[in-house]
């Protein structure tokens, strides 16, 4: 009865989503079938209660991020902020530059620092306002924010969602496992970039600046990943960034630090306050219930607004006649709120299925072969994070699976590493992630089968790598 009601539900997810293309309906009928056939199985109603509060409370922080990223991004619209940016770029003399520079680098250091699905949700505007189409802002950003996220937003995946807290073996496997596809990472990205921007790339003219941003990240990654796990995407992201526009932007291009200070004032603003509420309010919170997720005073949504607010009242004292805050304010209200309601329904659905996807792959897993094993742990991972949007999610949901002892026997790390791997990459193609970035630029019109499609192969070609590369360390070893 648990896999029917588990894939019988996954079924109508991807029918509502794909076929008619409104994914509000998807959840609501995968929501249904999985209520009304584990009511009609003797489930009573007290079943749905922690769930329903957990997908309650992590909506309302989604929404809250949702709203503030869009604010951000709307008050730094109508103010023209972005001019100075369009000046930087219009410099380069390869767009391809741009994309690696900022969904690359920028995007490793801000998961690096933040997490949350932020780093997308703050390229993915600026790539928009440069000319680039909403399908390649949406895509690029989703695709590069992959090996950063193993990670994280200072080390929380590994910490919260395996339980490791210093660099170990399962530390060291991530490392070397994701050390290629982070090379690889910039051709995956110009191959991207090729099909949403519908252009051809002169690979012959461009292969060396690729491998080289591929290799400066992959090589700092290796570095800082072995000695923590905190900063490794912080590091790789701003050193890369650094060590990239010194080697591969000309002195002609690269403008005065003037203008880059002109153009990320606002970032470092919100980098500031993030960093700041976090070391004073991490540590405040409270839970409805003893079984339920904990509720943080730390938000990342409100620093968000916070940041807004703070760049309003700025732009106010330069310039008269803007528009009041309550006017912004109200605005994003308008666009987000749709978008919240199927926030709500997709959050709560992936609450109360991943208990039965828990229990189901615990049961049902255990007798696999070793190399059944090396497989499967990615592609749970990748699962885990497609269904919650959280490669921290996702890890607490498969954790316990892959690391007892009838699952992992003598290579708990490894596959503990591919876990993580997995559930690093599933974020771009996370339905949540994926509707919460179309949100912030208010583009309805890319489709999630082309947004789908496209990150899908990246995730096949980089799940191809990581397997093999498994292998190898286990037969090595």
């Amino acid at each position: 009865m648990d896999w029917i009601a588990t894939l019988g539900s996954f079924g109508f997810l991807l029918v509502g989503a794909f076929f008619f293309r409104k994914l509000w309906l998807g959840a609501t009928l995968a929501l249904l079938f999985l209520i009304g056939l584990k009511l009609s199985s003797g489930v009573d109603f007290g079943y749905f209660a922690n769930p329903a509060i957990n997908g309650t409370v992590i909506s309302i922080e989604l929404a809250l991020l949702l709203f503030g990223a869009y604010l951000l991004f709307h008050l730094l619209q109508s103010n023209d902020h972005f001019r100075t940016l369009n000046k930087i770029t219009s410099g380069f003399s390869s767009r391809l530059t741009v994309i690696i520079l900022f969904s690359y680098f920028l995007g490793s250091f801000m998961e690096g620092v933040a997490g949350f699905g932020i780093p997308a949700m703050l390229i993915t505007p600026m790539l928009l306002t440069l000319g680039f189409r909403p399908q390649t802002c949406i895509i690029i950003p989703l695709a590069a924010n992959t090996t950063a996220v193993t990670f994280g937003a200072l080390g929380t995946p590994l910490k919260i969602g395996l339980g490791i807290f210093e660099p170990d073996a399962a530390v060291r496997f991530t490392v070397l496992l994701n050390f290629i596809p982070a090379i690889l990472l910039p051709f995956f990205l110009a191959f991207l970039f090729e099909k949403t921007e519908q252009t051809q790339i002169n690979w012959a003219k461009n292969w060396k600046m690729l491998l080289g941003a591929g290799m400066i990240y992959a090589l700092l990654y290796l570095a800082t990943g072995s000695l923590t796990i905190e900063y490794a995407s912080v590091i790789s992201g701003i050193i890369g960034m650094l060590l990239y526009t010194f080697f591969f932007v000309s002195k002609e291009e690269n403008p005065p630090l003037r203008s880059w200070l002109d153009t990320f004032y606002p970032y470092l603003i919100f980098i500031v306050l993030l960093l700041a509420s976090k070391f004073f309010f991490s540590e405040i919170s409270w839970s409805i219930t003893s079984d339920t997720r904990t509720v943080s005073l730390y938000q990342p949504g409100a620093v968000f607004i916070l940041t807004a607010l703070v760049y309003h009242l700025y732009i106010k004292t330069q310039r008269k006649g803007s528009l009041s805050f309550g006017h912004h304010l109200e605005h994003t209200g308008q666009i987000v709120s749709k978008t919240v309601l199927t926030i709500f329904l997709l959050v709560c659905y992936a609450q109360v299925v991943r208990i039965d996807i828990a229990l189901l792959t615990q049961t049902q897993l255990s007798g696999l072969s070793e190399s059944a094993k090396l497989v499967v742990s990615p592609v749970l991972g990748v699962l885990g994070s497609f269904l919650s949007g959280s490669a921290t999610m996702s890890n607490l949901i498969f954790g316990n699976t892959i690391q007892s002892a009838a699952f992992a026997a003598a290579h708990v790390f490894l596959l503990s590493a591919l876990l993580n791997t997995g559930s690093a990459i599933g974020n771009c193609i996370s339905l949540q992630n994926i509707l919460m970035v179309k949100s912030v630029i208010n583009a309805p019109e890319v489709s999630y089968s082309k947004i789908m499609k496209l990150n899908l192969i990246l995730i096949a070609l980089y799940l191809t790598i990581v397997i093999g590369t498994s292998f190898a360390l286990l037969a090595w070893a």
